[in-house]
């Protein structure tokens, strides 16, 4: 799923100049790589989410002979675990590129040991890989602070990000906006909310569900699309939440279209706790939407505070209650942030353009 949703467009330009492989758990979503499997080697590795010690030193060694057979130039993970495992294994193949990117960390909001473990897990990685990248400013600075790495030895390509966004894409569409609408028999002048993610406590889900029925309780033309996978079985808890305001919800549990659903509704939420960049929210202001996010590393430089939308205090459903009304109230604002994020996403977020950062930084690191 992640090399479908963030990494397609950067591979049908790198097959132009290198053989590529793509190594991945293919037990699960194998389907999402069937535009790719013609161009690319796809190589299936048992890593799993979660820490399995034995399971991992397992992963570890299989992707160790993966590397040294395939005589690599460059090797390049995303993800904590991965980066990781594919640290240690290239490190031990001799693989002559090392390159992670960090697109958040799982430990900004954790404390304790359980904190300091995890920080020295991703001090290994920047210290056996030879080059860093980090899709967002704010949150190199962070990592900068935490002592984790050197700005000189990090970079962060363009504005950030780690795929930009296909403008042409996501863009306002009247017709996807009356199409969805009219599937969900939802009103042209009701104000639609947009939540696009996994539904995790982390997301800022449960503070976004009492936001809205506070909300919906002062409004009464509202309504709430949640599109995305229901990791922690949030559902049934929000729903009971809701009360009589569950007809005002769409759940979505997944769909290879969240275009569709932006260009259908108002505005944008994500009121998440963590994020490296916050890439969705990108897609949904080139789509001409306002968002309302925590104020956060990450979301910090997808958001340009009172431009393209608000930035609130993590955690409080209060504040977001509160932007919510006003961005409800002022359409006039309401449509001024939506034009402003928009030309953020063409002017600084070109999905193009940190695809020429890559295959420069590529050709750079493998000329030799």
């Amino acid at each position: 799923m992640f090399v479908r949703a963030f990494l397609e467009h950067q591979i049908n330009v790198l097959v132009e100049s290198y053989d590529v492989s793509i190594i991945t758990n293919l037990k699960r979503d194998r389907h999402m790589l069937e535009n790719l499997q013609s161009k690319v080697h796809i190589l299936d590795l048992p890593i799993e989410r979660e820490i399995r010690l034995f399971s991992d030193l397992r992963t570890l060694f299989i992707l160790i002979l993966i590397l040294q057979k395939g005589k690599f130039a460059l090797v390049h993970s995303a993800s904590p675990k991965a980066g990781l495992i594919t640290a240690i294994a290239a490190w031990v193949a001799r693989i002559p590129n090392r390159l992670h990117t960090f697109t958040g960390q799982v430990w900004s909001t954790k404390r304790g040991f359980s904190r300091w473990f995890l920080i020295l897990l991703d001090k290994i990685i920047v210290l056996l890989d030879t080059n860093i990248l980090v899709d967002s400013f704010s949150q190199q600075d962070f990592l900068i602070k935490e002592s984790v790495l050197l700005k000189k030895s990090s970079l962060v390509l363009g504005s950030g990000s780690i795929s930009g966004v296909d403008t042409n894409r996501f863009q306002p569409s009247r017709i996807y906006r009356k199409l969805i609408r009219n599937k969900f028999n939802i009103k042209d002048e009701c104000i639609v909310f947009l939540f696009v993610g996994r539904l995790k406590k982390e997301k800022g889900v449960l503070e976004l569900f009492k936001a809205f029925k506070n909300v919906s309780e002062q409004k009464d033309n509202v309504a709430l699309f949640i599109v995305g996978p229901d990791e922690e079985e949030l559902k049934q808890e929000l729903i009971k939440q809701l009360g009589q305001r569950r007809d005002l919800v769409e759940f979505i549990n997944f769909t290879e279209t969240p275009e569709q659903f932006m260009a259908a509704s108002d505005i944008f939420l994500l009121p998440s706790y963590r994020e490296g960049f916050g890439s969705v929210v990108i897609e949904a202001a080139s789509c001409g939407l306002p968002s309302i996010g925590s104020n956060i590393y990450g979301l910090s430089d997808a958001i340009k505070s009172k431009k393209t939308g608000f930035l609130i205090p993590a955690g409080s459903s209060e504040s977001l209650k509160e932007a919510m009304l006003e961005l409800i109230d002022n359409s006039e604002l309401r449509n001024k942030m939506g034009l402003n994020a928009r030309r953020l996403a063409i002017d600084s977020f070109s999905q193009d353009d940190i695809t020429l950062g890559i295959l420069e930084l590529y050709k750079e690191l493998t000329k030799e």
